[in-house]
């Protein structure tokens, strides 16, 4: 066993303990030669960014850490299955890279009961819609008189162990990477070895720290040193990246050719911060942005009284850093909300000041930054013309929830632009129908309402094919002659299990005739796409990690694919 491992190892480590001054050290060699090495660097990490952590407040006595709670809510339609945590990550933070064996500690002063948690990541999760796909890491945690280690080894390979532990105020946490396994100690004891399955093999560590709801801890010190001879450890600090655009992408070419139409696409935090190919492809052909997930309520507001605006800051600084406009998504919509929203019984005049300060706190946070808004999301049933009726706001307001809605973002922000995003509504039918009557009745009364996102998830396969470009030409122009602005909010083309050469060809004309369409019509603001690579795509299956999706123009290795080509000759040919 590991453990035993250990205590074969003879004392050689003071002079790492003098640095670090965590116990677990103590117990480790210190090789005769390895005083005319240096390998014994240990890096103090709290001496890096930890502003941009949710939930985290950078004080004097180190990095204040409260628990927000925050979680991926089921759909309505498995509403019945549990909450997925989805605890914040530090990803403009410190990047630890690691060879060999190594050590981390980390010290927790809790304010009050314990109840906090330090997260190791070898590889991140994904986050799409309202999924979470899980990666690699360890996560220590005290609480209710336990030691917490939890091994999360990639989807569906989790292990949690509870070791009886009394904390003191201020408790030491242990992890060391040794002899095939990792060692866990907490103030000074070793409380047990566990097989390491690989959770650190891509060398890389990213951190996280988050805390129960209601309870607070200071992390006081986080250390990283290696353990032998040999190993290495060393530190990245990450910045946001400024990407020359490409002068043939597809951002220079709408530029040039149809300067009316933001080319767009929506955007993931993790993969934005975590993947330079990602990051770099995204701004040198696109210029306006769409958070995917960021700023739903879920993850933006996961607490009556917290906001946890890292993830959106983010993309909004990555989007300003790069020359680009930013399409906020959602502000009000039926799903994506946290259950302190859905199962708490506020009176309906509470769930309107709810409502009203939530957009008054977010599209006046970004006031100026963003161009516009999906102020409301999906309001009407999925196949049919009538509005959803299950959601707080329509329960506490029916209707006018959306007249108010629109006009507290036009408080918050009077210059952006504001749009109802709904999908099934492509060509004429009984839901677009009614959402064309429902666009008509608020301009009428003159709400503020300044355009349409069509989303455009279509399917093509050999059974079905999707609403051709005339079909939605004649169906949109109804919208425009109300005057409103139209986009394509949310494009992506399933070719489900048929991915052949020619149906790849087919994917790419279908997806240039949508596009010649919005170039032609000066009405259209943007083409987006929802994501541009399958490699982080709604489309992926969620519980395998190579279950890539094909409905975007870049492939899982982020090749540019026969509609990126199609696209860009779209645009050349538009004069």
């Amino acid at each position: 066993m590991l453990l035993d491992t250990l205590r074969r190892l003879s004392l050689r480590l003071t002079g790492v303990i003098a640095i670090a001054g965590a116990g677990l050290l103590s117990s480790f060699p210190l090789a005769a030669e390895s005083a005319k090495t240096d390998w014994r660097t240990s890096h103090e990490l709290l001496e890096y960014d930890w502003s941009h952590l949710a939930g985290a407040e950078v004080t004097a006595a180190g990095v204040r850490i409260e628990g927000l709670g925050r979680a991926i809510i089921p759909p309505a339609d498995a509403a019945d299955e549990p909450v997925t945590p989805n605890p914040p990550i530090n990803l403009r933070g410190p990047i630890l890279q690691v060879k060999g064996e190594f050590y981390l500690g980390a010290h927790l002063r809790f304010e009050g009961e314990p109840g906090g948690y330090v997260t190791f990541y070898g590889d991140l999760p994904l986050v799409q819609d309202e999924w979470r796909q899980d990666g690699k890491s360890v996560t220590l945690g005290v609480t209710d008189q336990q030691l917490i280690v939890e091994i999360q080894n990639g989807i569906g390979d989790y292990r949690r162990q509870e070791y009886p532990f009394s904390p003191a105020e201020e408790t030491i946490l242990e992890l060391a990477r040794v002899a095939g396994g990792f060692v866990i100690m907490a103030d000074g004891d070793v409380m047990g070895d566990i097989d390491d399955p690989g959770i650190f093999s891509s060398g890389e560590i990213v951190f996280g720290a988050h805390a129960d709801v209601g309870r607070a801890f200071v992390l006081t010190r986080l250390i990283a040193a290696p353990m032998m001879p040999g190993s290495r450890v060393s530190v990245i600090d990450p910045e946001l990246p400024i990407v020359e655009p490409d002068p043939v992408g597809l951002r220079r070419l709408a530029e040039s050719h149809a300067p009316h139409l933001a080319i767009g696409t929506a955007v993931s935090a993790i993969p934005l911060l975590s993947d330079a190919s990602y990051a770099r492809i995204l701004a040198q052909n696109f210029n306006m942005l769409t958070p995917e997930n960021a700023m739903k309520f879920q993850a933006i507001h996961p607490r009556p009284d917290r906001y946890a605006f890292a993830d959106a800051d983010a993309i909004v600084e990555f989007a300003e850093r790069n020359n680009m406009a930013v399409h906020g998504h959602t502000l009000v919509w039926g799903e994506a909300l946290p259950r302190w929203v859905t199962e708490t019984a506020f009176t309906d005049a509470q769930v309107q000041r709810l409502l009203a300060d939530h957009i008054a706190t977010v599209v006046g946070r970004y006031k100026g930054r963003i161009a516009s808004w999906d102020v409301i999301n999906e309001p009407l049933q999925p196949f049919a013309p009538e509005l959803r009726t299950g959601s707080p706001w329509y329960r506490a307001m029916g209707e006018d929830y959306i007249a108010f809605a629109l006009r507290e973002a036009h408080r918050a922000d009077p210059a952006a632009r504001l749009y109802i995003n709904e999908f099934a509504c492509e060509e004429r039918n009984a839901k677009s129908d009614g959402l064309y009557r429902l666009a008509r009745r608020l301009l009428e009364r003159g709400v503020p309402l300044h355009g349409i996102g069509f989303q455009m998830h279509e399917d093509m396969t050999e059974e079905y094919q999707p609403v051709n470009a005339e079909a939605f030409r004649d169906n949109v122009q109804r919208f425009i002659d109300l005057g409103l602005e139209v986009r394509i909010s949310e494009m992506d083309v399933n070719l489900h299990e048929e991915d052949s050469p020619e149906r790849q060809v087919a994917q790419a004309e279908y997806y240039s005739s949508l596009l010649e369409l919005a170039v032609d019509q000066p009405a259209f603001s943007a083409f987006s796409t929802w994501g541009f690579t399958d490699r982080y795509s709604s489309l992926q299956d969620w519980w395998e990690p190579e279950g890539f999706g094909n409905g975007l123009l870049f492939d899982p290795q982020m090749r540019p694919k026969p509609a990126y080509d199609a696209l860009r000759q779209a645009l050349v040919r538009h004069r």
